[in-house]
């Protein structure tokens, strides 16, 4: 199964400030540049995702991704938005079973760190589609909470640079 951890980060790799603000992202115009967030969308046929994720786009009010069947892993229950086809699992194993036994192929890792961490510590993680922003936030919520995006194995790297930002198409080593 590719599991891919699609998102945007800080040149200092922060994907928010501490108190979970992406504001950052506001002025970013990713399909006019050519980001390509739609036709990434369309390659993926699951989502999984960790609790604060999930809670950030609770509070946002409105489910953004459609039926397609989503993964939230944490230990506590959680109220659905409408609309999103939500499992919730206590476990990367439990996320594991339930994605293969849908016959799911590709999936996104929408976030946070820590999923993405615990993933990658496991080698589930097979490639990264990131957005680097050029800014600096010094602090915050890091893209990967127990590794750096500069350690990983890579089998291929490309960087492509965009009006304001990289975006960066790496296929981890496994």
């Amino acid at each position: 199964m590719k599991i891919t951890y699609y998102c945007a980060m800080s040149r200092d790799e922060f994907i928010a400030t501490e108190d979970g603000d992406v504001s950052f992202l506001d002025d970013l115009d990713m399909e006019e540049s050519g980001g390509g967030y739609e036709a990434f969308f369309a390659t993926v046929d699951g989502l999984v995702m960790g609790r604060a994720t999930y809670d950030f786009i609770f509070d946002y009010g409105s489910w953004p991704y459609g039926d397609i069947p989503t993964w939230v892993v944490t230990s506590k229950k959680l109220e659905a938005l409408e609309g999103a086809m939500l499992s919730v699992v206590g476990s990367l194993d439990d996320f594991l079973g339930e994605a293969a036994a849908k016959g799911m192929q590709h999936i996104w890792l929408v976030g946070g760190g820590k999923l993405a961490s615990a993933f990658h510590a496991r080698d589930l993680l097979t490639h990264l589609s990131i957005t680097e922003i050029a800014i600096e936030l010094g602090s915050g919520i890091p893209l990967f909470s127990d590794h750096r995006l500069q350690s990983m194995e890579t089998r291929s790297a490309e960087s492509t640079q965009r009006k304001g930002y990289r975006q960066l198409e790496i296929q981890l080593a496994q």
